[in-house]
């Protein structure tokens, strides 16, 4: 479907939506309250000490769109890095393509569809407090700020979910969240700052990082366990073979990442916030830290990856188009060396929303874009550009004249999107929708190479223009 704006409150989206019937149940008197302001004709239910709220209020009030699927029982919220899938009677819900379990699964009841509310408030960061005296469950956006603790007198404190399974911290250990390979540098983020010792081996030739009282965050280490080997490939760099990293039986507590050389290499190393980077010197020029020398820092980011696959339709895969296009706009402006560049994902690899932020504010990036690509009817089609901010605006401006010029499509305009990445980032930030992977023109012209080019060229284009270089 197509990639519907999704703002702050598309949090409480989730707890309310009508299956096609008429009627309502029966009010039990508890209020609803987002960020202050009551919501009418509220209904909430306590089933298996789980508290139950109908998905009707905010779908009318707000006016959001989703998809009900009537012969398999399914509501679908959002698209792509924002999709939750919930079946009525089924005890696990589908978030950004991940199956979580439920205490408590969605259910129907006079012809109304009832979700878990504390589950709904883990997945999307909303806050919750339950007033008892009051019988009042108020809920609170990120810029709402309930105060006190979230959640600590909550009905329903067993509702239960989280977005992919997570590795457990062993007392204050950090989470890798992020390994890219661009440039002929090595990035490594983690949720929180850590230390890493370096060693320089031979009989081959590597580098080796070992990140003490670390672990893996969900999207690097799912379905992984100690000692199971994760690779980021290197097909661009001169001297790398591949970047290797898991956590050895020897030493669990501690994550080792391996850079194979094809001969030895001097480098350096560096942090920026929460992530680390080793950058391998070249013989014409060395790197230095990002951003050095003056330099103005891209963050380039490929929307969705791994088990996200983004918008699926005509025998292409969104996620795939993105990374190709993101590749082939850092292949050209590495070329211009008055700019840094920095990649969330080198490759099919995921990083959750907050990552991809957390990697551009690490690095004092100057912009940040997210290259995506639309889904909808078999009719749509077009490009579009989305900014959050107003100091956003004419990034978004820029960029979208030239791909629009690139692309050909039908001109679908810049407009205003409340996407958590181009929300959360605190530099000019724009999220591109190049064509229509659901429309058989757009997707014969995305799956083309010269015109994934094309296109890379005029992001490149927009980009220079707009920093002046």
């Amino acid at each position: 479907m197509k990639k519907y704006v999704l703002t702050t409150v598309m949090a409480v989206l989730m707890l309310m939506f009508l299956l096609p019937h008429t009627g309502q149940a029966a009010s039990s008197g508890t209020k609803i309250v987002l960020d202050n302001r009551e919501l009418a004709n509220a209904d909430v239910l306590t089933v298996n000490q789980t508290t139950m709220v109908p998905i009707r209020v905010v779908s009318e009030e707000l006016g959001y769109k989703v998809e009900w699927n009537q012969s398999a029982q399914q509501v679908t919220i959002g698209s792509g890095a924002d999709t939750v899938v919930l079946t009525i009677n089924q005890g696990m819900a589908s978030v950004n393509g991940a199956l979580v379990s439920l205490t408590q699964p969605a259910m129907a009841q006079k012809q109304t569809t009832y979700v878990p509310l504390r589950f709904v408030s883990a997945q999307m960061g909303l806050q919750v407090k339950w007033d008892n005296a009051a019988q009042k469950v108020s809920l609170f956006t990120s810029g709402n700020p309930a105060g006190g603790s979230v959640g600590a007198t909550t009905p329903g404190a067993s509702d239960s979910g989280t977005l992919t399974p997570v590795t457990t911290p062993v007392g204050n250990m950090a989470l890798l969240q992020a390994i890219s390979f661009s440039d002929n540098r090595l990035m490594i983020t983690a949720d929180k700052s850590v230390t890493v010792k370096d060693s320089v081996l031979a009989g081959p030739n590597r580098i080796l990082l070992e990140l003490s009282n670390t672990g893996f965050g969900p999207a690097i280490g799912s379905g992984m366990s100690v000692g199971d080997v994760g690779t980021i490939s290197a097909d661009n760099a001169d001297n790398v073979s591949q970047i290797r990293y898991f956590i050895p039986k020897s030493n669990p507590n501690t994550v080792q990442v391996v850079i194979d050389l094809k001969s030895a290499n001097t480098y350096k190393l560096s942090k920026e916030g929460t992530s680390v980077f080793v950058a391998l010197d070249k013989v014409t020029a060395p790197n230095t830290n990002v951003g050095g020398n003056g330099k103005k820092v891209i963050v380039i980011d490929a929307g969705h990856g791994a088990h996200d696959p983004g918008a699926v339709g005509n025998s292409i895969r969104e996620k795939d188009i993105n990374l190709g296009i993101a590749l082939k706009v850092e292949a050209i402006l590495k070329k211009n060396a008055n700019v840094d560049i920095v990649m969330t994902r080198s490759d099919d690899t995921f990083l959750e929303l907050k990552e991809r932020v957390r990697v551009a504010k690490n690095v004092n990036a100057d912009v940040f874009i997210s290259i995506h690509n639309n889904s909808g009817s078999s009719a749509a089609t077009g490009t579009e550009t989305y900014y959050q901010r107003e100091s956003s605006k004419s990034l978004a401006t820029t960029l979208h004249k030239y791909i629009l010029q690139a692309t050909g499509f039908k001109d679908r305009k810049v407009q205003y999107g409340n996407f958590h990445v181009i929300r959360e980032t605190n530099m000019p930030a724009a999220l591109l929708e190049i064509g229509f992977v659901s429309h058989a023109g757009d997707a014969a012209q995305l799956k083309n190479e010269a015109f994934q080019q094309k296109v890379a060229e005029a992001i490149a284009k927009g980009l220079l223009e707009y920093l002046g270089l």
